[in-house]
């Protein structure tokens, strides 16, 4: 368990010295050792007291059964002797038990215990004496036989004896007292320590759930009025070395990972901000110049169309020949500048999502560059294209991509003179299709080069054209929408190459953004 707290110390940088899980874990073990110590306190009261029944058997009823069977002997061996004197039997006295009667006596004097036991077991032992040499001489005379004497010594050893049973009688009362004080002793004891023990369980435990709460609801309570104190991401004080300090560390590591990603993400709307209100400047520029772009036209056009209708009985062939070539131009024009409104409703409409559909390349470049194949013929440009004809199909929005083609090669005859050459090749490589429309006409100042493919940026080459710049904008956004990118590249009078690719797996890149 340490190793795991430290191998995680090492991933996060924290040390956790104390983990909360090694505080449960102590504290679990409480009962545990609660337990083991009324195990070994019982363990011991029960020792104590298997002692003392055991001193019981080994003293006290020991020598109360000897003491008993020494009386049994006495009252057997006076019977024998009252049948040799009153019968005189003579083989009566063979029958005597001195010998058990010795050893009961002797197992009396070998469990003493008592006070006052062994003047009992002493008297005993010296009356013995006198009794078994009594029965030795009865053996030996018939005739002289101390009857009375004999008789008082029984009578002197069976009260001794009785006095012996009834000291130890007494000796097993008071052991016996003993052993219920012990028992109640060890229940009383054992009954205070489990008290004790679940009281500072209780205790323990407590503190334990209020030392794990108590951080957590002081971090919760932090985060709360962080949260209602303003936009800044507080620093929470890292107070314990356990998973709650870990914890809140992670905190300080993640408001400080939003800072910087709100920070980021701030200089990134300024940015869109600042270029939104360029765009709004220049829509309000592109709105004005094409009010004036539209009036001048549309100002030549009337005048034409007026001298024509009113004078045209007195206007020369040769006259009637400009004013109607200055009209044709003015509608041209005019056209031109109505395309640029449809450019941006095409643009207007990007945000709405395409369908898309498995297409043949070939067959869509071929449809896209027919019509403009006859504009290049009649402008004196050669128009080229350049595709393996075994190219595979690929999956696109085909209105849209066929715009960007024809705005490319359209962009490219607009700039091209007379004779020049216009190419447009495509490959496949490593997973995309790589789209190039070259030309060799006048080239992009280096200057302009970065902005082309920005809305309404007006420069000389696109003023000379009379367009309003959003057609390369309109080509980059459905580019992107295809999952590529465009790229332009540029001389001065040498012309202009734009490079464009999108994957030839389309559903990947669109599993890949709807991740992201």
């Amino acid at each position: 368990m340490a190793g795991k707290a430290a191998r995680y110390s090492m991933k996060t940088g924290l040390s956790v010295s104390r983990p909360i899980r090694l505080k449960i874990f102590a504290v679990s073990l409480l009962p545990i050792i609660a337990l083991v110590m009324v195990a070994i306190i019982n363990s011991r009261h029960l020792n104590a007291l298997g002692q003392s029944a055991e001193r019981i058997m080994s003293r006290n009823y020991s020598s109360i059964k000897a003491a008993e069977q020494a009386r049994q002997v006495l009252e057997e061996n006076r019977n024998q002797v009252l049948a040799f004197m009153f019968r005189k039997e003579s083989g009566a006295l063979a029958n005597l038990e001195l010998d058990k009667l010795a050893g009961a006596l002797a197992i009396c004097r070998a469990h003493v215990a008592e006070s006052g036991e062994n003047l009992i077991v002493d008297a005993l032992s010296e009356n013995y004496r006198r009794y078994s040499d009594i029965i030795a001489s009865m053996s030996r005379s018939v005739g002289l036989f101390p009857t009375e004497d004999f008789m008082i010594l029984t009578s002197n050893l069976m009260d001794s004896i009785n006095d012996l049973v009834e000291v130890n009688e007494r000796g097993m009362e008071r052991a016996e007292q003993e052993t219920r004080m012990l028992a109640a002793r060890a229940q009383r004891h054992s009954l205070l320590f489990l008290l004790a023990t679940i009281v500072l369980i209780i205790l323990l435990s407590y503190g334990l759930s209020f030392r794990v709460a108590q951080p957590i609801r002081q971090l919760a309570l932090r985060l709360a009025a962080s949260r209602q104190g303003g936009d800044r991401y507080p620093y929470l004080p890292v107070r314990s070395d356990d998973e709650i300090g870990l914890l809140t560390d992670e905190f300080n590591r993640l408001f400080k990972s939003l800072a910087d990603y709100d920070q980021h993400n701030a200089a990134i709307l300024a940015a869109e901000k600042l270029k939104v209100r360029h765009a709004e400047k220049a829509k309000s520029r592109f709105i004005a110049d094409l009010s004036h772009q539209l009036k001048t036209p549309m100002t030549s056009l009337a005048m034409s169309v007026n001298l024509l209708h009113e004078k045209r009985h007195k206007l020369s062939s040769e006259h009637v020949a400009v004013l109607l070539e200055t009209a044709k131009e003015d509608c041209g024009r005019m056209a031109s500048l109505l395309n640029e409104l449809l450019d941006i409703t095409r643009l207007e409409a990007m945000i709405k999502p395409a369908v898309r559909e498995k297409l043949d390349v070939l067959d869509l470049l071929h449809e896209c560059l027919k019509p403009l194949q006859k504009l290049a013929e009649e402008t004196g440009v050669r128009l080229v294209l350049d595709a393996r004809p075994d190219l595979p199909h690929i999956q696109l929005e085909s209105r849209r991509f066929s715009w960007v083609l024809t705005n490319l090669v359209g962009n490219a005859l607009r700039y091209t003179d007379r004779g020049g050459l216009i190419a447009v090749t495509v490959e496949r490589r490593q997973g995309f299709f790589y789209f190039q429309c070259s030309d060799d006409g006048c080239g992009i100042d280096p200057q302009n080069l970065p902005h082309i493919f920005e809305r309404y940026t007006q420069f000389s080459e696109r003023a000379k054209s009379g367009t309003i710049g959003l057609g390369l904008a309109i080509v980059k956004e459905i580019i992107e929408q295809h999952g590529g990118d465009i790229i332009a590249e540029s001389l001065p009078g040498q012309g202009t190459t734009f490079t464009f690719w999108i994957p030839e797996h389309l559903e990947e890149f669109d599993a890949k953004s709807s991740t992201d």
